[in-house]
């Protein structure tokens, strides 16, 4: 069996035992009718113009029975060939698919018969949720 050996440690690199007391003030829990931003129902102006997100536009552009998906096309950016645009009939959602392109990528979805951006990334522009600063937009005419 073999004998355990412990080393002695030197008083100036021992830790301290001792608690030592805090120099900063005691923290109290605040009482439970505290107004805070979450409690009051208060919303930043940033989230109140969220755009929403590109795979709620596709989905709703496919699913709503109002829209013609063919009558649509999806400009994206390819990190080889630059700005690229393909029908929404034949974008490719599922990710093993070869010719898949993450919806990161898409920059915006215009409508074919009169050539209007429904959705549009870098200008925060949402026509079919109004969403971004197409609400703003939208509401203008009640200025």
């Amino acid at each position: 069996m073999a004998t355990e050996q412990h080393l002695e440690v030197p008083e100036s690199e021992q830790l301290e035992t001792q608690p030592q007391e805090s120099s900063s003030p005691k923290r109290t829990p605040s009482p439970r009718g505290s107004r805070s931003p979450k409690s009051t129902g208060y919303t930043s102006p940033a989230k109140e113009n969220r755009l929403r997100p590109v795979s709620d536009v596709i989905n709703r552009l496919i699913w709503d029975e109002k829209f013609d998906n063919d009558d649509y096309i999806i400009g994206y950016e390819d990190r080889f060939e630059g700005r690229l645009e393909l029908g929404l009939g034949s974008w490719k959602r599922e990710t093993t698919d070869e010719e898949f392109i993450p919806q990161h990528r898409i920059i915006y979805i215009k409508r074919v018969s009169d050539g209007d951006v429904v959705w549009d990334k870098r200008r925060r522009v949402d026509k079919v949720f109004l969403s971004g600063n197409s609400a703003f937009d939208y509401l203008a005419f009640l200025t």
